[in-house]
């Protein structure tokens, strides 16, 4: 147990540092998204042969709405990057962090669950967190404004592959799943990232920027995934949703100390409400599946 809780705080470090390796890698967020697919298959294949399962289990017709969402990841992925790009790496944080909420919000459409009057009461209050923190990019044509859009459309999609993992991965190790949608992520981000030349881009890459990409790949989403699902073996469903706000955790203090950023106290009062409102949330919804985190 204190193996699996300490590699769950290592997990957590590593995609609350994203929003640095992001920023410190030269390529378009597509390029990059592709890149971080394409490194970790290998990793995930091998962790797919551990759970037992063959390849051939992973492309079964029941698997399809796992492949739809392997689609989805790739453009949650470039949307998430480049909202890393053009606002901070906190807004980023606060407002992909959203999806849970969504996942709430959407829960009675797709799954026909029913919500409570409690979480009305938490939907409402990140989403007066949302309002604070967006309240302070409100020019439609300044960067930060488009970056948080894109975190917000990022975490709408995550939500979308949480209802379907939910749903349709029960049947599945962690590690199968991730391998699925990761390699349904490169197949759809190929054909742009081929139309858009975008593999020219290598061409500028700095030894340095290498090193991290690779970094990026193999531990930020092959072992990273990995670990995570393994802990699911080990650790109750409510024991990870806890530490996973440590993620948020860590991308502000990178952010601090390795970005320079810092909190101003709407954003930080807007954040707060965020991550108390789906920390109690994720707390009391234990059943909930294992996402595949876009972080």
């Amino acid at each position: 147990m204190i193996k699996h809780k300490l590699i769950l705080i290592v997990v957590m470090a590593l995609w609350g540092s994203l929003g640095i390796f992001v920023r410190s890698i030269p390529i378009s967020s597509l390029l990059l998204a592709f890149s971080r697919a394409v490194i970790a298959l290998p990793i995930l294949m091998f962790g797919v042969k551990m759970s037992g399962l063959s390849l051939r289990d992973c492309f079964r017709k029941e698997n399809i709405p796992l492949m739809i969402s392997g689609v989805l990841i790739g453009l949650a992925w470039v949307l998430f990057f480049a909202g890393f790009r053009l606002t901070s790496i906190a807004n980023v944080t606060f407002i992909y962090n959203m999806c849970p909420i969504y996942v709430l919000i959407l829960s009675p459409i797709l799954l026909k669950e029913r919500i409570t009057k409690f979480q009305l009461i938490t939907i409402f209050i990140a989403f007066l967190g949302f309002v604070l923190i967006i309240g302070q990019s409100i020019d439609f044509s300044d960067a930060a404004f488009l970056g948080i859009m894109a975190a917000t459309f990022s975490g709408i999609l995550y939500a979308l592959i949480v209802i379907i993992n939910r749903k349709y991965a029960t049947h599945l190790s962690g590690e199968a799943v991730a391998f699925i949608q990761l390699f349904f992520t490169m197949i759809v981000l190929f054909p742009f990232v081929i139309g858009s030349n975008a593999f020219i881009q290598f061409g500028g890459m700095t030894s340095i920027a290498w090193i991290l990409l690779l970094i990026l790949g193999v531990f930020h989403t092959g072992l990273a995934y990995i670990g995570y699902f393994q802990s699911y073996k080990t650790c109750s469903a409510s024991t990870v949703a806890q530490f996973t706000y440590l993620d948020p955790a860590f991308a502000l203090i990178f952010g601090y100390f390795l970005a320079s950023e810092s909190l101003t106290f709407v954003q930080g009062l807007g954040g707060l409400l965020i991550l108390g409102s789906t920390f109690i949330t994720l707390t009391i919804r234990t059943d909930r599946v294992a996402n595949v985190h876009g972080t």
